[in-house]
């Protein structure tokens, strides 16, 4: 179950990316994001994939570095098929990803 909060951190940190950035956010939302806007979602990407990252060593030392590589490139790959070719679906992409988030983040916590 950590290796799924590992990838959604991952997941959320790039789309964070990506939705800071006046054209992802348009193709989403069809609105223009605010500087704050974009400040808050950079801030809430480097956070998420800090804490991904750190997830990753602690739990596999070493391989978690290369299963932080994985990651990040099974997130951005995904993430790239989807504003590519479904934009208005990312939104419902994030929906599902924070509650996968908020699952296995509670699921490890309880454990």
């Amino acid at each position: 179950m950590s290796e799924l909060l590992q990838f959604n951190l991952c997941l959320l940190a790039f789309n964070c990316f990506a939705l800071a950035k006046f054209n992802h956010y348009r193709d989403v939302f069809k609105t223009r994001p605010s500087q704050k806007q974009s400040q808050q979602f950079i801030i809430v990407a480097w956070i998420s994939i800090l804490l991904s990252l750190l997830l990753c060593v602690v739990e596999r030392q070493g391989y978690g570095v290369l299963l932080f590589c994985g990651y990040m490139a099974l997130s951005v790959l995904l993430l790239m098929i989807f504003y590519s070719f479904k934009a208005s679906w990312v939104k419902y992409i994030s929906a599902v990803n924070v509650t996968l988030l908020l699952l296995s983040g509670s699921y490890i916590a309880v454990i």
